[in-house]
């Protein structure tokens, strides 16, 4: 072949490159079967870095559930996206562990799953913990960072994933483990880092928070209000080159005083712990949220003794943490009014949530006559650029959208319009994902994706 014809052979991969890294990940994987061609170049590792960092912004195309095994997996497709059971994208990894408890789903960021075995009390190890990629089927299996024979198997660990396509096409694992808890005094946690980039583990110490109430309080004694530990929820939340753990709940953490006025009052303070990437420092916020306003108009009666008591007792049934267009949000939907509730929005210097949205779903309730609204949860919120013609120039907004799902159905509210329409008719109107104990708490129970040809 002459020189000629070796670039002229160059320019049509480069065009070809250049074509094929605008076309969506689960179109580019079945086009592998176009050609032995096609099939090296869209499985080439630079070719995949190049079409991840293109297509960072990538919309989401269904919601797992946590738990992964065969019987139990479900997913709600959005669009034309129809993920049946029998292709559950973690069958491969769960078949490879079939001896051991079935994987959980930890969290999800951009298309990449975070996946672990559960730990139980008979069990003396911790298994390793999976990165896996759903559209690409492939997984990689990260083991703890530090192997010691004498590790306590009831050692405190979170697991986070970052991993923003935005700015690079690697993936970065943070481990956060300490003994327990009776070694809270003078203890430090143990952080380590995995890259995917190197394919090794950093290892950090940093000391435990201490709460200001604590001070000068022996151990034994000390609220440790601040101290990242089994309080926080195991499913992170990746935003702003940070992952994020917020406390979870265990009941309603609310009190009612009777006197002088008769009001309810937070009994917990609620924290944040985050771990920010690029300074690779662990952090801590105070995390407290208002007092939600179905919570503060809960009618009250007086007794014959002159205090006031509330006719009924607020019980949080669902709390939603995620992140939309780089901000951090939570919802708490308690039961006696479900369909009403506040959209809050963390401040960008983590002082602390303020309502963003207030959000009435009756309107909603009366268009669908018939629906289990105590079966509604919230999916996620999602937030898309608008482009408005103002005068001669071209203004972008943003519309934040409320996703809930009920049997049957996936909504879509907008929460500036309060408009809201029907996303999908799910055609197996008993496809829902398992929410396990209706009496249980429902958060952390569901996890978005999208497409990506990332590399493990």
């Amino acid at each position: 072949m002459s020189v000629s014809s070796a670039e002229s052979v160059a320019n049509i991969e480069e065009l070809l490159k250049q074509v094929l890294v605008w076309v969506p990940a689960l179109s580019l994987i079945r086009f592998k079967c176009v050609s032995k061609h096609w099939l090296a170049l869209i499985s080439d590792p630079e070719f995949r870095h190049r079409h991840t960092l293109r297509n960072p912004n990538s919309k989401i195309l269904a919601f797992f559930s946590k738990k992964t095994n065969e019987e139990t997996f479900k997913s709600i497709p959005l669009g034309n996206h129809e993920i049946p059971p029998r292709c559950n994208p973690f069958k491969t990894l769960n078949n490879s562990v079939a001896d051991e408890p079935k994987l959980r789903i930890l969290q999800s960021c951009n298309g990449l799953f975070l996946c672990h075995i559960p730990i139980f009390r008979e069990q003396k190890k911790h298994h390793p913990v999976y990165v896996v990629n759903p559209t690409t089927n492939q997984f990689r299996a990260l083991s703890f960072p530090i192997v010691k024979e004498d590790r306590d198997i009831h050692t405190f660990v979170r697991y986070a994933l970052a991993f923003d396509p935005s700015i690079s096409p690697h993936y970065k694992v943070v481990c956060v483990n300490n003994f327990p808890h009776y070694y809270y005094d003078g203890g430090k946690h143990k952080i380590d880092i995995y890259s995917s980039e190197t394919g090794e583990w950093k290892r950090l110490d940093t000391p435990f928070f201490p709460s200001p109430s604590d001070e000068g309080r022996h151990h034994d004694f000390m609220n440790k209000a601040m101290h990242f530990d089994y309080r926080s929820r195991q499913g992170a939340i990746y935003c702003n080159s940070a992952v994020h753990w917020i406390t979870k709940k265990w009941g309603t953490s609310l009190a009612f005083d009777s006197f002088p006025d008769g009001n309810f009052r937070r009994t917990e303070t609620d924290v944040l712990h985050y771990f920010d990437i690029g300074q690779e420092r662990l952090l801590v916020a105070s995390a407290t949220p208002p007092l939600p306003l179905v919570v503060k108009n809960i009618p009250l009666k007086v007794s014959c003794f002159g205090s006031k008591n509330p006719t009924e007792w607020p019980l949080l049934t669902q709390r939603y943490f995620g992140e939309c267009g780089g901000c951090l949000y939570l919802i708490e939907i308690y039961q006696h009014c479900n369909t009403q509730f506040e959209v809050m929005e963390m401040e960008t210097d983590y002082s602390g949530w303020f309502v963003k949205y207030h959000v009435d779903l009756n309107p909603l309730v009366a268009a669908l006559p018939g629906q289990d609204w105590n079966a509604f949860f919230v999916l996620c919120l999602s937030r898309e650029e608008e482009t408005s013609q103002e005068i001669d120039d071209k203004v972008e907004d943003s519309s934040t959208d409320l996703l809930v799902h009920m049997p049957g159905k996936v909504i879509s509210y907008n929460l500036r319009n309060k408009t809201f329409k029907t996303s999908i008719e799910l055609a197996n109107k008993e496809l829902y994902l398992t929410l396990g104990d209706n009496h249980c708490l429902r958060e952390d129970i569901i996890f978005p994706y999208m497409e990506t040809l990332a590399c493990l």
